[in-house]
């Protein structure tokens, strides 16, 4: 299996699901500069672990005089999350009383460093400026590459060689995501990572004024383009309008969301807004694909029409997603993702919303790529006790620590969650996010390691674990052959900077047709702005290192 080839800048891509169940933060994949470590590297450490008479490491030794000793060990764990809340310190206390039960770990207590997502990456490179202690370092916002690149990392390999208990917990595909130029650096998150876009309009317009069949046979056409997609629900949608009498609106082909009607889903993300089709070699910046821009010219069309809100470049996308969906305003559908066949999928959103909806799979199959992969946790280079951090991974990983798990994700029982059964609780402040989570204490499940191991709250459906399992391992799941990809932006990371800015400028009004007859123009004044920013190098530098990966 291909491993990551290129060490660099970008980290692995981080894009939740959008299910109820699961915790919707995501990731970055910011660059970052700091100091080397001081570390072997790769071929170095490789060489080490060949030559078994070769004399014991100072990280070793002291990890062995410790752990002989059985002196008392404290783990500094860094990860993304919710940073520090109300009870964060009675958890951690609660989840170290328990931690010691398990063996080899009696006398070892972890401390909790969270931060939410933006001060994330600036403390963990503050700290390693400072050489702050860091003993398990999670990627979900960091440049998991880069950090490999400058030494950060240890390389698990022989732990994962003697552990076929962890090794086993994660799919191939998976371990992909962890490893660089054949050595593993991480243990990945472990969620959803298949994919499926639906479709969703209220059952009432659709019976009164479309042709459900017609809609499925549109959307489930691995041959469709922009202008089927586009005329199919043009017709839909003028048809509501007329026969309600109120103005019904709904998303431009366009927007943020134009993933969502299936024409533009299936691709890898190279770097940010940089991307790779499934079926397409080529490199190119999401907003300017053949696609993308008659989606603009249609899109343009429909806002002249009256099918796109007038002030869509002001109110909220949330006025225009769930059980908005029926209000004065709405979007008379939405795509949503979620598992299942279409009808366990249209019963739950008709649950959750309030009304009948149908929910129309995009394509047939499931997809998996590296754009919808988390990142996970390593031990750093200069953890004293690497056995200890290992095996708090493991637990985290696996079934022998479901309970350390779901008290570091959902807190202490009786206080924050009351359990109904062995596989369901109750949230006690459930204000109807991140899947349930509660006022005092949340964690984000799918940062903290194997969320098929977590309790279904509320916010999940009987049989999500399950059925979330069976369709990341489906025979006929579309895998992308980039899994495991990071490209290395350190030459072009003026460029990026300089059109992302070009880019925040201009792309809202294009992709909801806002500009209207403007639209070509408006676009051709983008186009000449990313060139001057350097598209073009961005584009040359990371096509190359695409064709290098494939080609290995």
């Amino acid at each position: 299996m291909k491993k990551v080839k290129q060490l660099a800048a970008l980290g692995l891509s981080v894009a939740m699901i959008a299910g109820l169940c699961a915790c919707g933060d995501n990731g970055g994949q910011e660059g970052s500069s700091t100091p080397d470590s001081g570390v072997q590297d790769s071929s170095a450490q490789e060489s080490s672990s060949q030559d078994s008479s070769q004399e014991p490491s100072s990280q070793e030794a002291a990890s062995n005089e410790t752990q002989e000793s059985g002196k008392p060990v404290t783990l500094e764990w860094w990860y993304r999350g919710n940073g520090v809340q109300k009870d964060t310190e009675m958890v951690e206390d609660a989840f170290n009383e328990l931690l010691q039960t398990y063996p080899g770990m009696e006398n070892v207590t972890v401390h909790f460093n969270c931060y939410t997502g933006g001060e994330y990456k600036n403390s963990v490179i503050l700290a390693q400026s400072a050489s702050q202690q860091i003993d398990i370092l999670n990627t979900v916002g960091l440049d998991f590459a880069e950090e490999v690149e400058k030494g950060s990392f240890l390389a698990l390999d022989d732990y994962l060689s003697s552990n076929e208990a962890l090794k086993g917990e994660l799919p191939d595909w998976l371990w992909e995501l962890g490893s660089i130029d054949g050595h593993t650096y991480i243990v990945p998150n472990y969620q959803r990572a298949a994919n499926m876009m639906y479709f969703i309009t209220p059952k009432e317009y659709m019976d009164k004024y479309g042709d459900i069949d017609a809609m499925r046979e549109v959307f489930q056409d691995k041959d469709r383009n922009v202008e089927t997609v586009a005329a199919t629900l043009e017709e839909y949608c003028a048809a509501v309008q007329a026969g309600e009498g109120t103005q019904k609106y709904m998303p431009s082909l366009g927007t943020s969301y134009s993933t969502q009607y299936g024409f533009m889903d299936r691709y890898d993300t190279i770097y940010g807004k940089f991307i790779k089709f499934q079926d397409s070699d080529k490199v190119e910046n999401i907003y300017m694909t053949e696609d993308i821009l008659k989606a603009y010219e249609i899109s343009a069309e429909w806002y002249k029409k009256g099918y796109v809100h007038p002030d869509i470049l002001t109110i909220s996308a949330k006025d225009f997603e769930g059980a908005n969906m029926m209000n004065d305003i709405s979007y008379i559908y939405c795509m949503n993702n979620q598992a299942g066949d279409e009808g366990s999928v249209s019963q739950y959103y008709s649950e959750t919303y309030g009304f009948e909806v149908y929910a129309i799979p995009i394509f047939t199959n499931y997809y998996i790529t590296n754009t919808w992969a988390a990142g996970g946790n390593g031990i750093t280079a200069k953890c004293a006790n690497p056995d200890k951090a290992m095996r708090l991974i493991e637990l985290m990983t696996t079934e022998e620590g479901t309970e350390l798990y779901n008290l570091v994700v959902y807190g202490i029982e009786g206080t924050h969650y009351e359990k109904l059964d062995d596989t369901h609780i109750k949230t006690l402040e459930y204000d109807g996010t991140q899947g349930g989570v509660d006022a005092s204490y949340a964690a984000m499940k799918w940062i903290m390691g194997n969320t098929f191991h977590a309790y279904l709250n509320q916010g999940c459906k009987d049989g999500d674990n399950e059925l979330a399992l069976e369709i990341n391992n489906a025979t006929d799941n579309d895998i992308s052959d980039l899994m495991g990809f990071s490209a290395n932006v350190a030459d072009i990371a003026t460029q990026l900077e300089q059109t992302q800015a070009v880019t925040d400028e201009y792309r809202m009004a294009l992709e909801s047709g806002a500009m209207g007859d403007d639209w070509k123009s408006y676009y051709d004044d983008y186009a000449g702005k990313m060139n001057n920013a350097g598209l073009q190098d961005i584009l040359a530098a990371l096509q190359e290192q695409v064709d290098t990966f494939k080609a290995k």
